[in-house]
């Protein structure tokens, strides 16, 4: 089945998965796929009737006010999920509708978001922005559904932290060269002044700002722990809305038969503040290239390390 080409009324986004339905609507209710989105909700809410609300950052220029409130219209498991999503300010009244089609092999899992007016220029930049929203969405599922071969277990994903992984063909060693290298390092953030990766030692990096959150793109990180090469933790501090956050960034090397399985964990955010959740899901749709980066300097595509 291919998805259907959607109108200037509604944005269509869909991808196959190599697992049956019942494995995919697990992971689009699993807790840390809920925990994206909203706080309200847990697996047993997930019902015809039920609502739930979020809040994230405000977008004037689509005239979103930050808050959307949703209901459940429509729920049959390993089947569809739709909801309603309203805003206070009733600028918005939207229909998002999930739903699972077992093809060879697998499910095909479509997002149909409609209800947009061609003829508001706010509905057409936000139906755009929709599209990119729900792309990342359908990468965050193959996240959850991926289960590494190798037996290696993954850290803790949940509203507090998120957690990515990737098994390379190569020792630890030389996972481990590429991780800690200037050349890798700089491809990842704008500026930095990577010296020795060792307990007690500093790194300043500079990235792109995020101005709806008062970040202005500067980080201070220090190891807290450095065991070569297996593990790398640093800590560093962001500002949030004139609060401040502090994040944990961790880097496992476990070396498992064949190669290296790769875990990259950031942790430290605030489930219950709305911004917190949503700054988290911007840094994990940041750090999916990250470990594709990895692999391609491992396999030699640019320079080798």
């Amino acid at each position: 089945m291919t998805a259907a080409r959607d109108d200037l009324t509604s944005v269509t986004v869909g991808q196959f998965f190599p697992y049956p339905a019942v494995q995919v609507w697990r992971a689009m209710t699993s807790p840390a796929s809920l925990s994206d989105w909203t706080t309200d909700l847990d697996q047993n809410s997930v019902a015809t009737g039920k609502s739930f609300s979020f809040t994230t950052f405000p977008m004037p220029e689509v005239n979103f006010g930050g808050r959307g409130d949703c209901e459940f219209t429509d729920v049959v498991p390993h089947e569809r999920l739709a909801y309603r999503f309203t805003t206070p300010e009733n600028s918005l009244n939207l229909q998002v509708t999930w739903t699972l089609h077992a093809e060879p092999g697998g499910t095909r899992l479509l997002v149909v978001h409609d209800g947009f007016d061609v003829a508001d220029p706010a509905h057409v930049r936000l139906r755009a922005l929709v599209r990119e929203i729900w792309t990342v969405a359908m990468s965050r599922m193959g996240e959850l559904l991926a289960v590494p071969g190798t037996g290696a277990e993954p850290p803790p994903d949940d509203a507090t932290s998120f957690s990515l992984g990737e098994f390379y063909n190569y020792p630890p060693r030389t996972v481990w060269n590429v991780v800690t290298s200037k050349e890798f390092v700089g491809d990842v953030v704008n500026e930095h002044d990577l010296g020795a990766v060792q307990e007690g030692g500093r790194l300043t990096v500079t990235t792109y700002p995020i101005p709806l959150v008062g970040f202005g793109g500067r980080v201070e990180m220090q190891f807290l722990e450095v065991r070569e090469p297996e593990l790398i933790v640093c800590t560093f501090e962001i500002p949030i809305m004139g609060g401040i956050t502090a994040l944990t960034l961790t880097w496992r090397l476990r070396p498992v038969d064949g190669g290296t399985q790769l875990w990259f964990t950031l942790s430290g955010f605030d489930p219950q503040s709305p911004l917190n959740r949503q700054v988290r899901s911007v840094l994990r749709g940041g750090a999916i290239p990250v470990l594709s980066r990895v692999g391609e300097l491992l396999e030699g595509r640019g320079h080798r390390v």
